[in-house]
C-alpha cells in the first residue's frame, strides 16, 4: 500500500468516524436501545453466558448477542460501548467500499468513500443495537474479497469471501440462501474457464469445509433438539405475519389490515381443519407450519399480482428516506406506515401525506424521497455504464447480489432493509459522478485551449 493510500484510507476513517459519532452524540438518546428489536438483542446478550451461542438461535441467530456480549466481557455492559465498537467498523466499511470502487474503476476513491461516509442509513443503523451495521461489516469484506478472486483467482481471496459471507450469515441470516447460490456460481465462473477437475474440486471442498464449520453446528443442534435441520425459526411467522398483508396490499387487493386478517382467518381455518388447538410447540415444527400456509395464501394471489407486490416493495426499498429510521423523526408525532390504508403503493403514499398532522415530518420525508430517488437514478445511470464497459462477470455479479436482496426482502417495506445494498449502490453512484467529473474535467480543459 503506497504513502499516498495510506494517508487516504486514515483521512476517509477520520471523515466517517466524525460523521458518525457526531450524530451519535447529539441525535441518539439512551432511551432510544430500548424500543423494537433492540431490547430483544439486549435481552439476548445478557442470557448469552448462561444459554450458550447455540440455544440463542431458536429465535434469532447467534451472531449478534455473540458480539455484544463480547464488548460487554471486554469493555464492560455499557451500551455505549457497543455503540463505539458499531461506529468503529462502520467506518471501516467506508474504507473498503472506497477500496472497492479503486479496485474495479482504477480510481474513485473519494469519491465512493465520501458517499458511503455521509450514506445516513448506515450513520443511523450504527448507532442502533440491531444486527444491521455489523452485517454489513461482514458483508463488505465478503465484496471486497469476492472482486478481488474475481480480479486475480488467488485462492487466499476464495477463502475470505466464504469465510465472510458465513460469517454474515452467523449475524443476518437473509444471506443463508446466497450461499448455495455463490456456490454454484464460482463454480460455473471455473467451468467456463476451463479449469482443472482437482482445481474445481478443491475449490468446492474449501467452500464446504468453511461454510460446515462455521454454520453446521446451527444444524446439528437444531436436528438434535427440535428434529429440524431448518436455519432459523423465524421464516414462517415473517411470512405469514408480514409478507402475505404486504402482498395483499401492494398487489392493490385491500389495505394492509386486510391482509393481516386474511392471514389470521387462513391460520385459524387451518389449525380447525387439521383439529389443532395451538401452533405446535416446536418452534421449526411452527414455522413450517405457518409457511405453508402463508405459501397457499399466496399460490391464491396468482404469479401476476406477487410479481406486482415484489416489484412494488422493492421500488418502494430503493427509493424509502434514510432518515425516516432515524430515532429522532421518528419521535416526532406521526401517523404508522404501515398502519395507513390504500389499496396499491400509489394509493397507500397518498393517504399517509394526506392523513399526516405533522407538516414538518412530511416536508423531511419528501426532501429524503428526492435524495434517494436521485440517487438510485444515479445509480441505475451507473450500473448501466458499468456493465458496457467493464467485464459482465464483475458487473452481472454485482447485479446478482442487488437482486438477491430485493427478491428476498419482497414487499416488506423498511429502509433497514436496503442496507445491504448500499455499497452496490454506492459503486454503481461513484461510477456515475467519476464519468460526469471526467466529462467535466474534459469540457474545460477543451475550453482553455
Amino acid at each position: 500500500m503506497s504513502h499516498k493510500l495510506i494517508k487516504d484510507v486514515t483521512l476517509l476513517f477520520l471523515l466517517a468516524l466524525l460523521v458518525r459519532v457526531g450524530y451519535a452524540i447529539f441525535f441518539v438518546e439512551i432511551e432510544y436501545f430500548f424500543s423494537e428489536d433492540q431490547a430483544g438483542y439486549i435481552q439476548l446478550a445478557q442470557q448469552f453466558s448462561e444459554n450458550g451461542f447455540l440455544e440463542t438461535s431458536l429465535v434469532r441467530v447467534s451472531g449478534y448477542p455473540f458480539f455484544i456480549s463480547s464488548i460487554y466481557t471486554i469493555f464492560g455492559e455499557s451500551l455505549w460501548n457497543v455503540i463505539s465498537v458499531q461506529i468503529l467498523l462502520d467506518s471501516i466499511s467506508c474504507i473498503v467500499i472506497a477500496l472497492m470502487a479503486k479496485l474495479i474503476f482504477g480510481k474513485g476513491f473519494w469519491v465512493a468513500g465520501i458517499l458511503s461516509a455521509i450514506n445516513l442509513n448506515m450513520i443511523i443503523l450504527s448507532s442502533s443495537l440491531l444486527t444491521d451495521s455489523l452485517f454489513l461489516f461482514l458483508f463488505t469484506i465478503f465484496l471486497f474479497s469476492l472482486l478481488k478472486y474475481l480480479n486475480n483467482d488467488k485462492v487466499v481471496w476464495f477463502f475470505l469471501l466464504v469465510l465472510f459471507i458465513s460469517l454474515a450469515t452467523l449475524v443476518r441470516p437473509v444471506s443463508y440462501y446466497l450461499l448455495p447460490f455463490l456456490l454454484i456460481g464460482l463454480v460455473g465462473l471455473r467451468l467456463w474457464n476451463r479449469d482443472s477437475f482437482f482445481k474445481v474440486s478443491a475449490l468446492i471442498v474449501i467452500y464446504s469445509t468453511v461454510v460446515i464449520v462455521l454454520l453446521g453446528s446451527v444444524h446439528q443442534y437444531n436436528y438434535q433438539k427440535y428434529n429440524t435441520m431448518r436455519f432459523a425459526s423465524h421464516t414462517g411467522a415473517t411470512l405469514l405475519k408480514w409478507v402475505v398483508p404486504a402482498a395483499y396490499q401492494y398487489s392493490g387487493q385491500g389495505d394492509y389490515q386486510e391482509g393481516l386478517q386474511l392471514s389470521d382467518k387462513k391460520l385459524a381455518f387451518a389449525l380447525k381443519r387439521d383439529q389443532l388447538d395451538s401452533l405446535p410447540l416446536n418452534p421449526y415444527d411452527s414455522s413450517d407450519y405457518q409457511a405453508s400456509i402463508a405459501k397457499e395464501i399466496l399460490f391464491e394471489f396468482g404469479f401476476f399480482n406477487i410479481l406486482k407486490a415484489w416489484v412494488a416493495g422493492s421500488v418502494m426499498n430503493l427509493v424509502a428516506p434514510s432518515v425516516a429510521f432515524a430515532p429522532a423523526l421518528r419521535a416526532m408525532d406521526h401517523s404508522s406506515f404501515y398502519e395507513t390504508k390504500g389499496d396499491g403503493m400509489v394509493e397507500k403514499l397518498f393517504n399517509y401525506i394526506k392523513n399526516s398532522s405533522g407538516i414538518l415530518y412530511v416536508l423531511i420525508l419528501v426532501i429524503g424521497t428526492i435524495i434517494s430517488t436521485l440517487f438510485i437514478l444515479l445509480a441505475t445511470i451507473g450500473m448501466v455504464k458499468m456493465f458496457l464497459q467493464f467485464p459482465p462477470v464483475t458487473v452481472i455479479t454485482l447485479i446478482a447480489l442487488v437482486g438477491y436482496f430485493l427478491v428476498v426482502t419482497g414487499p416488506i417495506i423498511g429502509v433497514k432493509y436496503r442496507l445491504p445494498i448500499e455499497p452496490l449502490l454506492t459503486l454503481f453512484a461513484s461510477y456515475s459522478v467519476l464519468i460526469f467529473l471526467q466529462k467535466n474535467i474534459h469540457v474545460k480543459h477543451y475550453s482553455k485551449n
